[in-house]
């Protein structure tokens, strides 16, 4: 008997098989590819909307630093006009 023509069935059959779950992978595959690119841009996006507004949420060191001498200075002349025992508009 020749049992040449079940070895080749079973073959195409085999291939068939690897073939049809490959395609299922791989469109797998190029859907989470999709998935990640589009997350991708979405990330790119919010993080250029942050660049554009950090300027005007947060303030730099060098500024910081700026601001709170002008304070220091403005507290001391307060310290020095109060030890000297009055205030620039008379009362005390």
């Amino acid at each position: 008997m020749d049992y040449s023509w079940i070895i080749q069935t079973v073959t195409m059959l085999g291939i068939g098989a690897i073939g049809f779950f490959l395609k299922a992978t791989l469109s797998e595959v190029k859907t989470q590819i999709k998935e990640n690119a589009e997350r991708v841009d979405a990330l790119e996006e919010k993080l250029e909307n942050l660049k554009s507004d950090l300027p005007f949420i947060y303030t730099t060191r060098e500024d910081f630093i700026r601001t709170m001498n002008n304070v220091d200075t403005k507290l001391e002349k307060i310290h020095d006009v109060l030890l000297k025992g009055g205030n620039k508009h008379g009362t005390g």
